[in-house]
């Protein structure tokens, strides 16, 4: 290991935002404004005023950033197109946002305090200049309670028990009648869910309203007074309710697909945004009225549990392969006073593990773009009593240093980011608490 020869510091005073997924832009956040600078080499321009978090289309040409939250809830919305000087502005007043994954359309909505209106806004990218980006207005309701969701180039519009889809392209409004709990929308747009009151939950094709399956979620023998709380739909089309008593704080998950309804683990579940494809539930266990434990299980797509923190005890998120065939998660235990970590990989093979020199850092842990190895950052303590921050990886037998790194890894709501072609990782690091913060960027095996 050649410390701190193997990466490139890309930014400073800066923290990382966005990386596109072919290399050829930066997007970073510093004290006054936005950045983006042209990869590899390149010089920061300011582009905006500070943004909390951005969306990059899947073919890197267009970007949505916004701002973080201002004292109304309300917040800033910008379009950027890669190669350009400036952001533009689509509103200063956007509450939710939603967009396809090409970015052909931003979604926003907009609450009139005068007047009681909560109202849908649209832009459609391909019509936004600097000088102007004209909106539309796709719905609007008497109501602060308006919620919806984008799937593919539908959105789903909720207000009470109402719910309406939205065609991005045409602008047609179609009502969908009543519902019990919110209906939810699949990621592709091409199925939506509805629930009414005797307990069916019924899945609809979205281009042609038909009724594709129907189950009764609940079973009044165990969970009479239960309700539906919220509900996701997987990527491959399995419903996940969470699930609640009226008279009690647990909470429980139920996952239904076309042959039938079963329980699984969790109880507030949710898509993981960190990983594709799995499925993030939390485990309330209640001793009182007042006092649990929480746990959580990481599933996939069909509510199959993956790995769950009761058996593995740490304090790092675990990791999954592209096809989640692969896992990997640290168990943390105390020895002799002091806490270490042990590496776990489980594959349909087996499972190995390792026990690790130092603590691995919360902020990073994933498997490498190839899926071979497991890349993380931890902190080991040198013999005169100072703390290493190093990059490392490990293919389920042996660890290999790649770097000291020259900061400690940088803990915000922006995750690191692995590309591919080449393999390389993106991240912030700091000097200290309150220390300046940089964007690294380092070269994988």
């Amino acid at each position: 290991m050649d410390a701190g020869a193997s990466f490139t510091t890309v930014a400073r005073d800066a923290q990382l935002l966005a990386v596109d997924d072919r290399q050829t832009f930066l997007l970073t956040v510093r004290a006054d404004g936005t950045y983006a600078q042209p990869l590899p080499e390149g010089e920061a321009v300011r582009i905006s005023d500070v943004a909390e978090r951005v969306f990059t289309a899947s073919d890197g040409d267009a970007v949505v950033l916004w701002s973080p939250q201002d004292g109304g809830l309300s917040r800033t919305l910008w379009l950027w197109r890669p190669g350009t000087d400036t952001a533009i502005p689509l509103t200063s007043r956007a509450r939710k946002v939603e967009y396809d994954l090409g970015v052909s359309f931003v979604a926003f909505n907009e609450y009139d305090e005068a007047s009681g209106t909560n109202s849908v806004r649209v832009a459609r990218t391909d019509t936004c200049t600097l000088a102007a980006c004209p909106l539309w207005t796709a719905l609007e309701r008497p109501s602060r309670n308006l919620r919806f969701q984008a799937g593919g180039t539908t959105l789903l519009a909720t207000d009470g028990t109402q719910a309406w889809l939205i065609d991005m392209p045409s602008g047609a409004v179609t009502e969908l009648g009543q519902t019990v709990s919110d209906p939810v929308l699949s990621a592709d747009g091409a199925r939506y869910a509805l629930f009414d009151a005797a307990n069916h939950l019924q899945v609809f094709g979205t281009a042609t309203r038909t009724l594709q399956w129907e189950q009764v979620w609940r079973d009044d023998a165990t969970r009479k007074n239960w309700h539906v709380s919220t509900a996701i739909m997987t990527d491959v089309g399995t419903l996940i309710l969470n699930i609640q008593g009226y008279s009690t704080p647990e909470t429980d998950s139920v996952a239904c697909d076309a042959t039938g309804c079963r329980d699984i683990d969790g109880g507030n579940c949710r898509n993981w945004e960190a990983s594709p494809g799995v499925v993030l539930c939390l485990i309330q266990t209640w001793y009182s009225p007042d006092y649990y434990s929480q746990d959580s299980a990481y599933l996939d797509g069909t509510g199959r549990t993956l790995v769950d923190t009761a058996t593995a005890s740490s304090s790092v998120s675990p990791a999954f392969s592209a096809d989640l065939l692969k896992q990997a998660w640290t168990v943390s235990v105390v020895r002799d006073g002091v806490r270490t970590d042990t590496l776990w990989w489980r594959t349909p093979e087996g499972t190995q593990q390792s026990l690790l020199e130092g603590r691995v850092d919360s902020t990073l842990f994933t498997f490498t773009p190839d899926d071979r190895q497991v890349l993380f950052a931890r902190a080991l303590t040198t013999a005169d009593g100072k703390t290493d921050h190093r990059l490392s990886v490990w293919d389920g037998q042996s660890v290999v240093d790649l770097a000291v790194l020259e900061g400690k890894p940088f803990l915000n709501h922006i995750r690191p980011m692995v590309r591919n072609n080449p393999p390389a990782l993106y991240l912030t690091v700091s000097q200290g608490d309150g220390g300046s913060t940089s964007v690294i960027r380092a070269p994988l095996p």
